[in-house]
């Protein structure tokens, strides 16, 4: 009876497993440069994607290229112990990939070795590295990422990649009464921690998902999920969010001292394509890239002008400290070392919007260089030398005093939200020229990565 019962099983899963349906989503990523390029994906993406009545055994995805299956991961981003829609697919491909998911239940899951490995250090963050050995990072115990190997070098590459810069004024009654009250800055190293979570799974990339409150601006969050690659890039998704009233003046995110740390780094360089907008050329009437030419800081490479100047020099601003503020943000921006065939860049997923009206580009993202940190994202204060220029003069209203302050602050109200996807990358090149041809062929591959049915 025993017997007759386990062959009726087995025919029953014979049965169900020959009339098994499998749903394929298609993956274009173009390669060039041999770095495997990420893919990422919402649970809730492939949902949609296979038709959201499927009956989808999540256990039976598989990723191919070439007709080879190829590792991935599901990072639990929501952190309820099982997929769901906010859940993150990843996984890295050089070419097209299928993705393919049955409704055959007696499909298991894979299982793929851990590229990394992790430890708890005495500062109550974590030290990781790739098990080869390649790569080592520092997590902090605010979720924020220092690279301290890659490659044939060791020491203090880039530090706190995913930390935010906020501006603002903490105790404003803006929406009561019109006044803004004392301004605060603050950054990410020293919010407050709601939680800080390593993922263990990384056959892909190690996840780290972190939640800080922006104290003292009570009610204003940021979420992190920040994910490290074996070859050196690491992929950040930070989201802003407003459970309260805000009035800001900053709302940026950076990396700091990338390579300006660094032992044998003195030859380093800053470099990026010229800017489409750069308010000291426009107030002098002149071009981003003539301004750039005065300067000595042009670089051709195939024909086409690129800024490069030494990472230690501020170029001799003509108002301000900052090497260069109230700029466009460009595909890439990055700092390199010839010296040690070695680099880290920022990169954009996407080109940004440059609009014809000043004040609406102003509140917006711009990008400034300043005490050897990237940064990037909503700057709203405005010097005096706006208000002697005709060509900004009526850009904004002057900053000089509080009543203005609170013409120019940005007002979020609860329900807000600011997202910001970045790659920063570090990478070997053998000369300036081989970096900026690795970097645009970089961008073009982060951005080529197209999912269809």
């Amino acid at each position: 009876m025993k017997k007759s019962l386990l062959v009726i099983l087995l025919m029953a899963i014979v049965v169900i497993s020959s009339f098994a349906t499998t749903k394929i989503i298609q993956v274009n990523v173009t390669d060039t440069t041999g770095v495997p390029v990420p893919v990422t994906m919402t649970m809730f993406q492939v949902r949609n994607l296979i038709g959201v009545t499927f009956p989808a055994n999540w256990e039976s995805l598989r990723v191919y290229q070439d007709g080879k299956e190829i590792p991935y991961q599901i990072d639990d981003v929501d952190m309820n112990g099982h997929i769901s829609g906010p859940d993150i697919l990843a996984f890295c491909a050089t070419g097209p990939a299928t993705i393919k998911v049955s409704d055959d239940v007696s499909v298991g899951a894979p299982h793929y070795p851990n590229l990394f490995k992790v430890s708890k250090n005495d500062t109550g963050g974590y030290t990781v590295s790739t098990v080869n050995g390649i790569l080592k990072a520092v997590v902090t115990d605010h979720g924020l990422i220092n690279i301290t190997k890659f490659g044939k070098v060791n020491g203090d590459i880039v530090d706190q990649i995913g930390i935010a810069r906020i501006n603002g004024f903490p105790h404003s009654t803006y929406w009561a009464n019109g006044k803004v009250g004392g301004n605060a800055e603050q950054t990410s190293d020293a919010f407050k921690v709601v939680y800080m979570k390593i993922l263990e799974n990384s056959p892909v990339r190690l996840t780290v998902l972190t939640k800080l409150e922006a104290l003292p601006f009570v009610g204003v969050y940021q979420d992190l999920i920040t994910s490290i690659y074996p070859d050196g890039d690491v992929l950040v998704n930070t989201t802003f969010d407003f459970a309260t009233y805000a009035d800001l003046m900053k709302l940026q995110v950076m990396i700091t001292h990338p390579l300006s740390n660094l032992e044998n780094a003195s030859d380093a360089v800053h470099i990026l394509p010229v800017f489409r907008r750069l308010i000291w050329a426009d107030q002098q009437g002149i071009s981003p890239l003539e301004y750039w030419l005065q300067r000595n800081a042009i670089m051709y490479v195939n024909n086409l002008p690129y800024i490069v100047f030494p990472i230690s020099s501020n170029m001799k601003p003509p108002y301000w400290g900052a090497t260069y503020i109230f700029a466009s943000e460009e595909n890439w921006r990055s700092n390199f070392s010839q010296d040690l065939g070695l680099g880290v860049a920022e990169i954009l997923p996407h080109t940004a919007p440059l609009y014809d009206n000043y004040s609406k580009w102003m509140k917006g993202n711009t990008w400034v260089y300043e005490s050897q940190e990237f940064r990037d994202g909503q700057f709203e204060w405005t010097p005096g030398e706006f208000y002697t220029n005709p060509i900004t003069e009526s850009i904004l209203n002057p900053s000089n005093t509080p009543a203005q302050w609170a013409k120019l602050a940005i007002h979020y109200i609860p329900g807000d939200q600011v997202k910001f996807v970045r790659l920063y990358s570090v990478y070997n090149a053998k000369s300036i020229t081989k970096a900026i041809q690795y970097l645009i062929q970089r961008t073009r591959e982060f951005r080529s990565v197209k999912i269809s049915k």
